[in-house]
């Protein structure tokens, strides 16, 4: 495949064509209705289609885990299972916490790395149904569902809104559950690492039976529970983590002068380490920067090693690594359950009921959230200072500039998470005539979200900042055995009242500080969230006709939502949340109504060739609960279109365009919005206005939601061919997803003023974003709205493959091989802010925290090989990541190339490929099927350490893609009666 042409699509008629192509063939299917009633009803449905055929009959990219290979593999949550599949790009994952003070401890799907951060383009679904979001951004915690109850988990890797709505840019996560189960199952397994520790305990059961007349009514209920312990810090813990690869700032890149030091402008090295010491640094106004000893009487030489920076330095005095705070893996302890009924009423007449519930409970040791606000330049302290011992007044008698950060021996932060959710469905299916089946039914879904930063700074800013009270300590005038903040006395010009209750804070060294003065300073940041889903549906499907090359299939269907969310922290009771060090944002919530109605038909149109049409109206409106916003309201279309040909008995073409949607989440539209004004040097920092020789200036910053998004568009084409042999399948689907008037987040990871300045300017100041800039075009800047703007393009492409060969064996046995890979062959990314498009194909590190999307290697790919022979079965498995850049921006320039002087120059802009094996399989002690069986499941099997590729979420290598936990073994027992 050479398609490689960069295409932004336009605003062509191609969907209006194939949207009224849909609407004819919906409406010749319906006058056959009539005709269809005497003639034989059959019905499989899939994910991504109301009426297609699954597995390599689909005519999209298809991949199936079911129940047999999730066994075989030892997986124990749903989270892992979809984790084996390459197309999932995930951010939010067990193993990626390092900055993690959001959605601890949970798995959120990402097919093709599209998912915003804050948002979701993958839509999950649980039986075909939508599930409230256990998250701000829409999407759902797969860890949640009972691994015991599922029977396959189906994924679409291309455009589904058609069938299931807004969401499935990227495709859709379907759990089917095995609501059939006759008979009772259990198992009880431990894992831990070769490492001894990171110890998992799980344990889950289900029971199903059939009961009443002819065994028509069925009864299922499944519960599960697990338990992992916390692993880390990372550097303390694992030695390659220790070796402490960063990369840095050259500070003497390509000097004033012209002549730099032979580097180029990042430099990829180790060890890594914070750039102050473990007992903080002091720099006496006017003097060097120096280290107190441990008990802060004391101060002593300090090297800080080269290229000091923010938030790193490459070598120098301390022992404190630039990974010292990064867990691995928090803590986190989930259980569930959940119950389905089915009783028929009739022949033609069912009803259903299920009832599910499920609780987490999660604690990680964050990596920002014990560091205080002056790691880099460093908070002033003042010559009088009580605390400073007479040797240390007399080195800087002037006071001077304390930088450290606080170690978990002085003060450890804690993010906890506590999320729970509730969900009933009930509803009637059946079906009348001879070929029409129906189902209508009701879901109510309920989430709510706790999350905790536990010895969070309330920091120097603000009305409150309590840390700067509490480092300015002074012998008390009414009183001189007595040491207290100087904000306190009376009848002094830096009098506060805000300071009532100021406990003094001894921070030099690390031995004196008091547990009063630390629990005035650190205090703990709440965000309570409530999400709540309401959903009414009906859907209808039949075989209205045999068509003249077969049989007609139609669906069709309405569907209501009304999500709800609410978020609030708390604020009432902490005056102080806006000085606080790291902040959830203010208080939001509203509601989203949505209403939707679809159809689809499947048409054969000769013997050989088959066709299928789709389309979705949707109705979407959304409102804020706090009244400061507009509402909004979006009426869109989504449609699909696609063929299959089938060539030769052993050849099948297949081929789909449609296009697809995605609304505005929450977080989105109704973050509330903040106004500051910044200053040069100061916060939010000030702008260089390049309508004014780029001299900077004073402006307003607006910052939050923005109520005015429309809906994201993209336009999914596939093709590919599909080979059937007796014992061997193989499938090959090229992909393309051209996404258009994409959301790109504001503030961190997003639109910056001075990228949206920037962009206004380069655009002539005519651009649709320079009415995000106040005073464009002029010598006075008045405001930037860096709010979330309908201004990105992203065009991915790639190859998806799969393989699957059966070999009975002569002794009785059975070899099983699967192969599935993709290549991601292209990324292309327009940010709408003026930059030049990027392909970021193949970056495979460093995960970027709060962004638009997430990169990828070129290549993933993993292989199964499964023999199974009466009661034993084993599996070998082999995963591939392919190598990759650190930074797709970035040009690999080794030290002394020509290409040094570059701003994009960096020493190494390699990451290396890796591959993992695992091996598992299980015995059964009684009869093959029933009784007792032991398994087991060895994963990393070599016990191989990640790849370098530092940058990213505070680990020196890339925890989406590569093992962070090292060989880890899985024992366990399973009961089946």
């Amino acid at each position: 495949m050479s398609i490689r042409r960069t295409r932004w699509r336009g605003q062509a008629s191609r969907g209006s064509v194939l949207r009224s192509c849909v609407v004819l063939a919906l409406g010749a299917s319906a006058t056959q209705i009539a005709v269809a009633q005497n003639q034989p009803n059959e019905e499989i449905i899939v994910t991504g289609s109301r009426v297609s055929h699954s597995g390599f009959d689909s005519p999209q990219p298809l991949t199936t885990i079911d129940s047999e290979q999730i066994q075989n593999l030892g997986i124990v949550n749903v989270g892992d299972v979809v984790r084996t599949m390459p197309q999932n790009t995930p951010f939010f994952t067990e193993t990626n916490v390092g900055f993690g003070n959001f959605n601890v401890g949970s798995q959120l799907a990402n097919l093709r790395g599209l998912n915003p951060f804050f948002g979701t383009r993958t839509l999950t679904l649980v039986d075909t149904k939508r599930v409230v979001p256990t998250s701000e951004g829409g999407s759902v915690d797969l860890t949640l569902i009972p691994s015991m109850l599922v029977g396959r988990t189906e994924v679409v890797t291309g455009g589904a809104s058609a069938a299931y709505g807004s969401d499935a840019i990227a495709g859709v996560v379907n759990v089917i559950l095995d609501k059939k189960l006759e008979g009772f199952k259990a198992q009880v397994d431990y894992g831990q690492t070769s490492e001894s520790d990171g110890g998992d305990t799980h344990g889950s059961f289900a029971w199903g039976n059939a009961f009443g007349a002819n065994d028509r009514n069925h009864f299922l209920v499944g519960a599960e529970y697990q338990k992992q312990d916390i692993i880390g810090p990372c550097s303390k813990t694992r030695d390659w983590c220790k070796e402490a690869w960063g990369v840095f700032t050259n500070g003497g890149f390509n000097t004033p002068a012209g002549v730099g030091n032979g580097q180029p402008n990042f430099v990829v090295g180790s060890p890594g380490k914070f750039p102050t010491s473990n007992t903080g640094t002091f720099t006496p106004l006017g003097g060097v920067r120096q280290q107190f000893n441990n008990d802060g009487t004391q101060l002593q030489p300090y090297n800080p090693g080269l290229y000091p920076g923010a938030f790193a330095r490459l070598g120098g005095d301390g022992t404190l690594l630039a990974y010292d705070l990064s867990s691995i893996r928090p803590e986190t302890e989930r259980y569930s359950v959940l119950g389905h009924a089915d009783f028929a009423f009739t022949d033609d007449v069912n009803f259903f009921a299920e009832l599910a519930y499920a609780h987490s409970d999660s604690l990680n040791d964050p990596a920002n959230g014990a560091l205080g606000p002056f790691i880099g330049p460093g908070q002033l302290i003042a010559a009088d200072n009580a605390f400073l011992s007479p040797a240390v007044k007399a080195a800087a008698p002037l006071g001077g500039f304390l930088s450290r950060v606080f170690l978990p021996d002085v003060i450890s932060a804690h993010n906890t998470t506590e999320n729970t959710t509730t969900r009933f469905v009930t509803g009637l299916d059946g079906k009348f005539g001879m070929n029409w089946t129906w189902d209508a039914y009701y879901q109510y879904g309920e989430n709510e979200n706790h999350q905790q930063l536990v010895n969070n700074v309330v920091g120097t800013g603000g009305p409150f900042p309590f840390l700067a009270f509490a480092l300015d300590a002074v012998v008390n005038p009414a009183n001189p055995a007595q040491i207290v903040c100087r904000a306190t006395i009376p009848n002094l010009p830096t009098f506060n009242p805000n300071a009532a209750g100021c406990a003094p804070l001894n921070i030099f060294g690390n031995t004196n500080a008091t547990p009063a003065a630390l629990q005035y300073v650190f205090r703990t940041l709440h965000e309570d969230a409530k999400n709540k889903e309401d959903t009414l549906g009906v859907n209808f499907r039949s075989t209205i006709s045999q068509g003249w090359a077969g049989p007609i299939a139609f669906a069709t269907g309405l569907e209501w939502r009304k999500d709800t969310s609410d978020i609030t922290h708390q604020i009432p009771q902490q005056p102080w949340y806006t000085s606080y060090l790291l902040s959830y944002g203010l208080d939001r919530g509203g509601d989203i109504d949505v209403l939707e109605a679809y159809g689809e038909v499947n048409v054969p149109m000769s013997k050989k060739f088959t066709t299928d049409f789709a389309v979705r109206e949707t109705q979407n409106q959304a409102s804020s609960s706090t009244g400061t916003d507009p509402s909004s309201s979006h009426n869109f279309a989504s449609w699909k279109a696609s063929g299959i040909y089938d060539a030769v008995d052993w050849l099948r073409l297949r081929a789909t365009v449609s296009r697809d949607v995605r609304a505005a989440g929450f977080r989105e539209l109704f973050l509330p919005r903040v106004d500051a004004v910044g200053t040069p040097g100061g916060f939010p920092g000030g702008i260089n206005n390049p309508w004014n020789g780029n001299l900077p200036e004073q402006y307003t910053s607006t910052t939050g939601g923005n109520p005015n998004l429309k809906p994201e568009t993209a336009d999914t084409t596939t093709f590919g061919a599909v080979l059937s042999f007796d014992r061997f399948r193989f499938s090959a689907d090229w992909f393309e997803i051209d996404l258009s008037d994409a959301i790109t987040p504001g503030g961190l990871g997003g639109a910056g003023a001075q990228q949206v300045v920037q962009a206004c300017f380069q655009s002539g100041g005519t651009g649709s974003v320079c009415s995000k800039v106040g005073g464009a075009g002029t010598t006075n800047i008045t405001f930037v709205d860096t709010r979330s703007l309908n201004i990105g393009k992203f065009l991915t492409r790639g190859i998806d493959l799969e393989a699957t060969y059966n070999m009975p064996m002569r002794s009785g046995g059975n070899i099983n091989i699967r192969f599935v890979a993709t290549d991601l062959y292209d990324m292309i990314v327009d940010t709408g802010l003026g930059s030049p498009r990027v392909d970021y194909q193949g970056q495979s590190g460093p995960v970027a925290s709060f962004g638009g999307f997430n990169t990828s290697p070129e290549w993933q790919a993993r292989a199964w090989v499964t023999y199974q022979k009466e009661r034993f079965t084993t599996t070998f498995e082999t995963r591939y990541i392919g190598a990759g850049s650190l930074n797709a921006l970035w040009i690999n320039s080794p030290p002394g190339s020509a290409s040094n002087t570059l701003l994009n120059s960096v020493s190494d802009n390699t990451v290396d490929n890796a591959y993992y094996f695992a091996w598992s399989g299980s015995f059964d002690l009684g009869k093959s099927g029933k009784g007792t069986q032991v398994f087991w499941a060895i994963n990393n099997l070599l016990n191989k350490d990640p790849p370098v590729a530092p940058g990213g979420n505070v680990y020196p290598t890339n925890p989406v893609f590569f093992d962070t936990l090292g060989q880890r073994i899985r024992l366990g027992v399973r009961f089946t009666f």
